[in-house]
């Protein structure tokens, strides 16, 4: 894949070498002394019921993972970007240092005026050795913080205030409170899976065809506000949606398609709460793949309205397939967890693998699949 500049104009740059801290981040991050004093420990309860039992102490109540009696306390570094979303998010980041400091935690605050400068800042935190990566905001932020802790062993903590929201809403993040999801972020981490490339980590999905355009449209667009900036994308780019051929490979076994849509999953849901792949999960070792083929504009809009429930998988022509390898040829834009990804080149495809336990998620209690 060729690397593409992102939306804000700056491009998608590698990620600094895990043994050098970057001048920059440390220039950037605004250090504090991280003190905690509380634990608590969640597990993991996959849909069929397997595993532990899951329990989410709301609140007050809540006693993060911070620190055990007699051991050292964990280094915390918090990522955001106060100008988010017309500068709203300032007023939620000083929640969130409020709340941390509740629980005894003056975290490192990771202040980030642009997506290159947040990966950066990101990476740096890490390579300085955090224990815990702290994000507030959307799917985007969450895509920079799960390439920087991806396969580190650093635990990644979702505070959900953004947009999309896809990967929170999957596992189980949304609910509650700005101070409640902040308590949720500190609980004892779960390992779940990430899509790997060779451009990195995404930790919701990999899409190519309409949904890219839509995608690209809709983050570009400072009107309407919220979700609704997704409706109005899909409507706006609708009329130029053509079909485009792709080769897929799944597990070695190629498979030459024409189709309007192409999701390499690891969680269900993308486009705001679009149910694309209902029988998802990130801890399963697998890739879900959703094809969405040769259809007419209005045939397409129609699975589109089904797909907010994931009734769209009983459609004629859509394909639900699941690999823990998938390679992706073709031509287009390629966006992961809503971000620029890259281009895809018929001689240069995308090849995309399950990564099983690549991270460690904080509070995580994924919603059952529709199939389950």
């Amino acid at each position: 894949m060729r690397r593409t500049p992102s939306s804000d104009g700056v491009g998608v740059v590698d990620p600094p070498p895990p043994q050098a801290a970057s001048s920059r981040a440390a220039a950037m991050a605004v250090p504090m002394v991280a003190r905690n004093r509380m634990s608590s420990s969640v597990g993991w309860s996959r849909p069929d019921g397997s595993g532990p039992d899951q329990r989410l102490p709301m609140g007050e109540d809540v006693r993060p993972m911070a620190s055990v009696a007699g051991s050292e306390p964990e280094r915390i570094a918090l990522l955001a970007n106060p100008a988010a979303r017309a500068g709203r998010a300032a007023g939620d980041l000083d929640r969130v240092l409020d709340r941390l400091r509740t629980h005894g935690i003056d975290a490192e605050l990771l202040v980030a005026p642009s997506r290159a400068a947040a990966q950066e800042a990101a990476h740096g935190a890490v390579a300085r050795g955090v224990d815990r990566l702290l994000v507030l905001g959307g799917d985007g932020i969450v895509h920079l913080g799960a390439q920087a802790v991806a396969g580190t062993g650093v635990a990644l903590g979702v505070i959900a205030g953004g947009t999309g929201n896809d990967f929170a809403r999957a596992l189980g993040l949304l609910a509650g409170t700005l101070e409640e999801r902040v308590d949720r972020a500190l609980l004892e981490p779960t390992p779940l899976d990430a899509i790997e490339t060779d451009a990195g980590f995404a930790a919701t999905s990999v899409i190519a065809g309409f949904p890219a355009t839509v995608n690209a449209r809709a983050n570009g667009m400072s009107f309407p506000r919220g979700t609704a900036r997704y409706t109005v994308a899909t409507l706006l780019e609708l009329f130029g949606m053509r079909p485009t051929t792709y080769r897929l490979a799944l597990d070695g076994e190629a498979h030459d398609v024409r189709a309007a849509v192409v999701v390499v999953a690891n969680t269900r849901f993308f486009g705001a709460g679009m149910d694309i792949c209902p029988d998802a999960d990130p801890a399963d070792g697998l890739l879900d793949v959703c094809i969405v083929g040769d259809v007419g504009r209005l045939e397409l809009l129609r699975s589109f309205q089904k797909v907010q429930t994931g009734r769209h998988v009983g459609h004629p022509k859509v394909t639900m397939l699941r690999a823990s390898e998938v390679v992706l040829a073709g031509n287009g834009p390629v966006r992961a967890d809503g971000e620029p990804f890259g281009e895809l080149d018929p001689h240069r495809p995308c090849a995309m693998r399950a990564a099983p336990g690549a991270l460690r998620l904080a509070g995580a209690s994924p919603p059952s699949p529709v199939g389950g």
